[in-house]
């Protein structure tokens, strides 16, 4: 039986002006979340994570600069949270990519500490003060650039921002007024579970930026202690072995769950996280200076000094954030 005769042909039901509407922002919504996925994809054989991971190895040695810092400077804060969380989810189809993400963030960071401790003891030793600003343009001529790229189309919240540079003043007092915790046994169960502990907010701090491990380990009092620890690695001693195991296990859980934290706060309340981030970043370049160890004495060759190595760091972020526009995303393959 026919149900349209040769001439009639069924008619298609029309869409009201509204429903089109709604499809097409819905489109528009699926493409713009497929490309943000894209996006935040690890490469497989793109470089950045590795020089990223070095910066923040660099950056975990000078007590004050943060290197959670580093890593929203290269881009890769957001990317590197939301890999170590793809690690735990079930049914994910991109975890090996993302533990390779890791593995070079991770592996860079290690070499930034081996390879550049002697270069950085040598400067702080010699051109102290000209270190640490340079590292303040490098961190403050960033932060427009975070701005720019973060809070996009998310509202800036003051209230969050002056939470994070008071906790950041509140830290800063502590350090200048000695370390909370006494105790240096690190041979009983209370040693160990203060070096796991020590080791959670080390992994913690790596993650969050402007937030400092070497200076929350001052702040703490077990800046040297921690220092010391690292630095009789060669004695292959199997005690300091163990204790730097434990510390260890303590840095992985500490990064493991701040990722986890900050990915989701940054899908939840991206412009509240991101405020306080920009809080945490600003306070803690503007305190640097404190955490001098030796007094700067004004003369006019100092003074030019100090203003050409602030300016150079801004420079470093200009020509990185230049290869970002140029879309050269330091692959290996194109």
């Amino acid at each position: 039986m026919k149900l349209f005769s040769k001439d009639e042909k069924p008619k298609k039901k029309k869409l009201s002006k509204a429903k089109k509407e709604k499809i097409r922002l819905r489109e528009k919504e699926e493409k713009l979340k497929e490309k943000e996925e894209r996006k935040n994809r690890p490469k497989r054989f793109d470089l950045k994570p590795f020089f990223g991971g070095v910066a923040v190895g660099i950056a975990n040695i000078i007590p004050g600069v943060s290197g959670g810092t580093m890593l929203v400077i290269f881009d890769l804060f957001e990317k590197l949270t939301n890999a170590v969380s793809d690690i735990f989810k079930k049914g994910t189809t991109t975890r090996k990519q993302s533990i390779f993400f890791i593995l070079k963030v991770l592996i860079g960071a290690l070499i930034g500490i081996v390879a550049f401790a002697k270069i950085l003891g040598f400067t702080l030793e010699h051109i102290e003060a000209e270190t640490i600003f340079w590292f303040m343009g490098l961190i403050l001529f960033s932060v427009p650039l975070v701005i720019k790229k973060e809070l996009s189309g998310e509202k800036f919240n003051i209230i969050f921002f002056l939470i994070g540079m008071l906790l950041i003043g509140v830290l800063e007092y502590f350090n200048l007024h000695g370390g909370l915790i006494n105790s240096n046994d690190t041979d009983s169960f209370l040693g160990y579970s203060i070096l796991t502990g020590l080791g959670v907010i080390g992994g913690v701090t790596m993650i969050f930026p402007g937030i400092s491990g070497s200076m929350l380990m001052l702040v703490l009092g077990k800046y040297e202690m921690i220092r010391s620890l690292i630095s009789s690695i060669t004695s292959l001693d199997i005690k300091v072995f163990i204790k730097l195991s434990i510390f260890g296990i303590g840095v992985l859980l500490g990064i493991v769950l701040s990722s986890k934290l900050l990915s989701s706060l940054l899908k939840k309340h991206k412009g509240k996280t991101i405020s306080l981030i920009l809080g945490f970043i600003i306070a803690s370049a503007l305190i640097l200076p404190l955490n001098l160890e030796t007094k700067i004495v004004f003369t006019t060759a100092k003074i030019c000094g100090l203003i050409v190595s602030f300016i150079l760091g801004g420079i470093v972020i200009y020509y990185l954030n230049k290869l970002e526009n140029k879309d050269q995303d330091w692959s290996l393959f194109f």
